[in-house]
């Protein structure tokens, strides 16, 4: 009987030892033993490069170590994002703050959350050598290549009221999205108007210089892109919100430290047109339009910037009889600490 003891101690010991090692291992990994919270976010567009920070929060574990499982859809224009969130079929969405603004005006329920391109990319763009802009009057007399119904007629209309100016001062010719670079460079039109990074970086790609005229520096206070989330998921989950964009901010602040990487894997793993280089390029043409990710202020809105964009979207008949103050259109109560 004696001699059983050691043995009995031996594998007492052994038993001691595995639960330490299954404690620790559980007590090193809490994260893991938690289940992830399901997250559905609709983009703005089919994948461009400004989308890179969202899949370097996937790649690099941002959105997991905050409790989340993103999945990231594919837009058709922030107008059809904003009326998407608005009907709950998606939780938060990226896209461009002035289409969801006037879809909160239009009733819908959804809410901006983050802005961090206060100013807009809208622009009317040429090849240098070719045509010269200098101030709104520039514009008379030369072909606009603008695409009906898109977010640039919008602009249009709004450029023109705030240089005095009707939109029928300028010869505007009516083309699909995809045809307006073709047309550009084939001369078939002398500008196009729509989003300066993207249209600059598609100039330079041809070893040409841009001839740009920002609509933010002639009188135009449309806001860029931002962040909404729909009311009721709001509503239920407000920590979540605050979470994705804490997280999401981490991949915007990578992205920066390094286009060129942001680039080359966002290359890897979606299908993106173009070079590295055209998407080094159209990132930084926007990150120029942008606060800095790493600023404590990344995604803060002001009431002053609302009302000029309220008021300018109610000039043009984008807000009939909304008399909604410019708090039922943003919150800042959900921004990254």
């Amino acid at each position: 009987m004696t001699r059983r003891i050691p043995l009995i101690a031996a594998s007492l010991r052994t038993v001691l030892r595995a639960g330490t090692l299954a404690a620790a291992t559980w007590a090193a990994s809490p994260v893991a033993a938690q289940p992830l919270t399901p997250v559905k976010v609709l983009l703005d567009w089919a994948w461009l490069p400004y989308h890179a920070p969202f899949l370097i929060a996937q790649e690099r574990g941002f959105y997991k170590e905050a409790g989340l499982d993103v999945a990231l859809e594919q837009g058709r224009g922030s107008a059809t994002t904003a009326l998407l969130l608005s009907q709950g079929g998606f939780d938060i969405a990226h896209l461009n703050i002035t289409n969801a603004a006037q879809m909160i005006g239009k009733g819908g329920t959804l809410k901006v959350v983050a802005l961090y391109q206060h100013k807009t990319a809208a622009a009317f763009i040429g090849i240098k050598g070719k045509v010269k802009l200098e101030g709104a009057q520039s514009l008379k007399g030369i072909k606009i290549g603008s695409t009906p119904g898109g977010s640039d007629a919008l602009s249009l209309r709004i450029f023109a009221r705030a240089n005095g100016m009707k939109t029928t001062d300028l010869n505007v010719v009516s083309l699909d999205s995809n045809a307006k670079t073709t047309a550009l460079f084939g001369n078939t039109i002398d500008v196009v108007s729509g989003d300066s990074p993207a249209y600059n970086s598609y100039v330079r790609a041809t070893a040409q210089e841009p001839e740009t005229f920002l609509l933010a520096d002639a009188g135009v206070p449309l806001l860029g892109f931002g962040f909404a989330a729909n009311n009721a998921y709001l509503t239920k989950n407000p920590e979540i919100v605050r979470k994705f964009l804490a997280a999401t901010k981490r991949g915007f602040i990578e992205a920066a430290k390094d286009n060129k990487a942001a680039c080359e894997l966002i290359q890897a793993k979606v299908h993106l047109a173009g070079t590295v280089e055209r998407c080094v390029d159209y990132n930084q043409g926007l990150l120029a339009l942008s606060t800095q990710p790493g600023a404590p202020d990344w995604g803060l809105q002001s009431e002053e910037e609302w009302t000029k964009l309220l008021a300018t979207l109610k000039s043009v008949g984008e807000l009939p009889g909304d008399d909604r103050p410019a708090s039922a259109f943003y919150t800042n109560e959900f921004l990254p600490k």
